[in-house]
């Protein structure tokens, strides 16, 4: 390589300055190789994981989508009712899922006037979220109050000592809003003025 194609190939370091040492140019070829190598594996790594994810997706669609019921309908088809403090795995196998809760809520609830509106009660990480088909002007309204309470009373009777919950509504731009929750234990599962 001739001198002036090895220039044009850097930048320029001014009119006087000293070219590079060999030393400092085999330094920075082997620096640029390290940085090569460590995104060649990175990038592996990370086809790797993306990967196994779908074999573990497709996997999972196979095992539940085989019994031709939703899996609504196979909890509603269950011949005896758990206790709703019994730490039982789900019928549809959801680890998350609380089908315990509604039950319980029933109990609380006789002409279930509270309890029609609850679509589904699932663990998130720490908390319990309640999901219902409330409006986004259900905020603190007396149902979503009322489930609040209740599923804090649920998870105190299930042995929780720092039951923290959601209730969620539906919105049209927002997806599921809060409109009541506990926080903490001195909250009082009304939420605050977030307008």
């Amino acid at each position: 390589m001739t001198k002036s194609a090895e220039s044009a190939d850097r930048p320029s370091r001014g009119r006087h300055a000293r070219p590079p040492s060999e030393l400092a140019i085999r330094w920075n070829r082997l620096v640029t190789a390290v940085r090569a190598s460590r995104r060649r594996r990175l990038t592996a790594a990370g086809a790797a994981v993306a990967g196994l994810a779908a074999i573990v997706t497709v996997t999972a669609l196979t095992l539940t989508g085989g019994s031709g019921q939703a899996p609504h309908a196979v909890a509603a088809h269950t011949a005896t009712s758990p206790s709703p403090h019994e730490k039982l795995e789900s019928v549809t196998g959801d680890p998350d899922e609380i089908p315990d809760a509604v039950p319980y809520f029933k109990t609380k609830d006789p002409d279930g006037k509270v309890v029609e509106h609850v679509t589904d009660v699932r663990r998130s990480g720490q908390f319990v979220r309640v999901y219902t088909d409330l409006g986004e002007d259900d905020e603190n309204s007396k149902p979503a109050v009322d489930l609040c309470k209740w599923t804090t009373q649920f998870l105190e009777d299930g042995g929780d000592d720092e039951p923290r919950v959601f209730v969620h509504g539906k919105s049209d731009d927002n997806g599921s809003v809060v409109l009541a929750n506990k926080q903490s234990d001195k909250d009082d599962c009304e939420v605050g003025e977030t307008r």
